[in-house]
């Protein structure tokens, strides 16, 4: 039997999720609402805050499900802060930050190696850090160099706690006085996140819901991801890394109009592989028209030589809430294709043998000066 022909499962049989998903990834997608909501709350009556005099840049530092939250940020805010937002995956960040960069150190376990590592480097060059952690060795560093602390819940998955690792820097941002606006248009999206969560939850049927229609037409399928610049972007990156954690199997994604300048030449050579993907377009109609005009005429080039197209019409009040609908959209997608390929979404034993693994070395992490 083929990875992917899995024996058939019926995504309006509500007793299958206690079944095949245990540990309740599904629960968490569906409470995305009300951890953005919690997250809000957490921050609003946070009293420690960090200096925001003089500071002329972010950086964010963080690996997987607490990296992509930097990317949000920046996506969000970096137009309304008038000032750079970087975000550094791995041990070496550049020495060119100063104490006038403002770090948020983001790790959700806390014990994150490449963050730690890249955080004392930070440190070092008088960086002003602010935490976001739910334990670990990084709320130890905060407590005893009382740093900022934005406490996390703990017993979720990374990537189960998204809105807890990107939306309090937005918030704290604005506390700081570096930005205003955010937290209106945050409130102003939970109304329709809590309508979006219903409607592609466990109790809508398959008739009625769309993410578990688009899961469905991705079983037995190779997804790539196409996000426009910006937002979408983001998103698109966050629906790969959710069907690679959730689903355990392979998906990409890339971004337009880069896209058009490299990977769609890639699409000339059509065979089997090429047929066993499909091809999901995140489009925001209200974004550049050039770039929905290159999207439009790249899925006409591509659609015979691929599995399947699909587009995605992002729709919304603002660009927060566009973000953070699609995000929702695509964690649910992940988690019905991980129930529909007979998965249990939560483990991944793989990034849990890697750190074994890596811990069996015993070599110092640290950054070479050359």
């Amino acid at each position: 039997m083929d990875a992917l022909e899995t024996p058939a499962v019926d995504l309006d049989d509500v007793s299958i999720y206690e079944r095949l998903d245990p540990a309740g990834m599904l629960r968490e997608v569906e409470r995305f609402p009300e951890q953005c909501s919690q997250a809000l709350k957490a921050v609003r009556e946070m009293i420690d805050l960090p200096d925001g005099e003089g500071i002329v840049e972010i950086a964010v530092l963080g690996m997987g499900g607490s990296a992509i939250g930097g990317d949000i940020l920046r996506e969000l805010m970096q137009n309304a802060l008038g000032m750079p937002v970087t975000v550094h995956r791995g041990y070496c960040p550049p020495s060119y930050h100063s104490s006038r960069t403002l770090v948020f150190a983001v790790s959700y376990s806390g014990n994150t190696e490449e963050t730690l590592t890249a955080l004392e480097n930070l440190v070092f060059l008088g960086c002003r850090v602010v935490a976001i952690t739910s334990g670990g060795v990084l709320l130890q560093k905060a407590e005893g160099f009382r740093w900022p602390l934005i406490r996390v819940p703990g017993g979720m998955q990374p990537r189960a706690a998204l809105p807890w690792l990107s939306l309090p820097m937005a918030v704290l941002l604005e506390r700081m006085g570096l930005t205003q606006g955010f937290t209106r248009v945050l409130e102003e999206s939970l109304p329709k996140l809590r309508d979006r969560s219903g409607k592609w939850g466990r109790l809508q049927p398959v008739s009625g819901n769309f993410a578990k229609q688009l899961a469905m037409r991705l079983k037995g399928k190779i997804p790539v991801i196409y996000g426009m610049e910006g937002p979408m972007s983001v998103a698109a990156y966050r629906w790969k890394c959710q069907i690679n954690e959730n689903s355990k199997q392979p998906a990409f994604c890339h971004v337009l109009p880069e896209m058009n300048h490299n990977e769609i030449v890639g699409w000339e050579l059509p065979g089997e592989l090429a047929r066993r993907t499909e091809v999901v377009f995140l489009l925001d109609e209200e974004d550049n028209p050039r770039t929905v005009r290159r999207m439009k005429i790249t899925s006409e080039l591509i659609k015979e030589d691929v599995g399947g197209v699909s587009f995605i019409h992002v729709s919304g009040a603002s660009r927060t809430e566009k973000l953070l609908s699609c995000v929702l959209l695509g964690d649910f997608v992940s988690v019905y294709l991980a129930l529909l390929n007979g998965q249990d979404p939560t483990p991944v034993k793989r990034i849990s043998r890697l750190k074994e693994l890596m811990s069996e070395g015993g070599e110092e992490a640290a950054c070479r000066a050359d």
